[in-house]
């Protein structure tokens, strides 16, 4: 047996010192391109925190999921392989827009916060609950035009399904300008928050004028009001392009809380830091029942249209049906 002697023992240590550098620095880049928060964000953020649908988390918390790669329901991400590997590793607090620390693994309740200077979080929405269970929802919108401004904000907008009465996450497809550091628009699927970790699909970029198609469906048969396992689909239907999370996990919940459409900002300090077409319509929206039928009718399609953040830049929500409009 070979003795073990003190620059053995030292260079093995510097190894593994770099191994594990090497293995944190992985995990950094993970969240490598989301935004970073800006100079509007609640005091209480810290710096190098990022910008995310559910509120700002430290970049180690944040993991894409890739193509052909599957987010199992204790957070371990299964590749198209078989071959597992550990999921986001989160020993930090997050914050919602309000710049409150989360400690429970939930998403934010929709809400909007401002700071001094900005607006933070959930604007308008259109919502409707259920007694029972959705098995998913459809969606339509076109691109938006650029802000006029670019004051480091993010918009996002997107339809989803959450839980009303055990808040985890939200399934969302989503349409983000500068989601990703890069005043673009950008598509990307997300689920929140097992073990305090944010997934998200591989982004795809798109252009204004674009026609998206956003898509939550459970892989349950009809009536199961407890789905274990969801598809979200982010298309871009100009482009021929998507951004999917498959079989990505419930955590557990039964979704009866339906959104048609949402606008969620980080950072808008000025009117100009919205979209310059001042509104934006989700059409064709198709909300499904917990037998996986198309509901049609009227009376269980009554979207309640919502305004978290008052200001002087023309918010208003409406809502048909089968459209929901946002203007700003």
């Amino acid at each position: 047996m070979a003795i073990l002697t003190k620059a053995w023992i030292r260079q093995f240590l510097r190894g593994v010192a770099l191994l594990a550098a090497l293995g944190a620095s992985a995990s950094q880049t993970e969240a490598a391109g989301l935004t970073a928060a800006s100079a509007h964000r609640p005091a209480s953020v810290p710096a190098n925190y990022v910008v995310t649908p559910f509120g700002y988390f430290h970049p180690s918390c944040v993991q894409e999921i890739k193509p052909g790669e599957k987010l199992l329901a204790d957070g371990r991400v299964q590749a198209e392989n078989g071959g597992v590997r550990p999921g986001a590793s989160c020993r930090h607090p997050r914050y919602n827009a309000r710049g409150e620390a989360v400690t429970a693994d939930s998403a934010p309740r929709p809400g909007a916060a401002s700071t001094q200077d900005a607006v933070n979080g959930w604007v308008e929405d259109t919502d409707l609950v259920t007694s029972s269970a959705y098995s998913g929802i459809n969606a339509s919108w076109a691109v938006p035009a650029a802000p006029a401004s670019n004051d480091g904000q993010v918009v996002y907008f997107f339809p989803g399904l959450q839980d009303s009465n055990n808040v985890q996450s939200i399934l969302q497809p989503v349409l983000g300008w500068n989601a990703f550091g890069d005043s673009a628009w950008t598509i990307a699927s997300w689920n929140c928050c097992r073990d305090g970790a944010v997934n998200y699909s591989t982004p795809q970029t798109v252009n204004s004028g674009d026609q998206i198609v956003g898509t939550v469906q459970n892989n349950c048969a009809a009536g199961a009001a407890t789905c274990s396992t969801w598809n979200i689909n982010t298309k871009d239907v100009t482009l021929n392009v998507s951004s999917a999370l498959n079989r990505t996990s419930n955590y557990g919940q039964t979704f009866n809380w339906a959104f048609g459409g949402v606008l969620e900002v980080y950072g808008v300090a000025s009117c100009g830091d919205y979209p310059q077409d001042g509104a934006i319509s989700f059409s064709n929206i198709q909300l499904f029942d917990v037998n996986k039928k198309q509901i049609t009718q009227p009376a269980s399609l009554a979207w309640s249209p919502n305004v978290m953040q008052q200001s002087s830049c023309n918010l208003n929500s409406s809502a048909t049906p089968s459209v929901s409009t946002l203007s700003y």
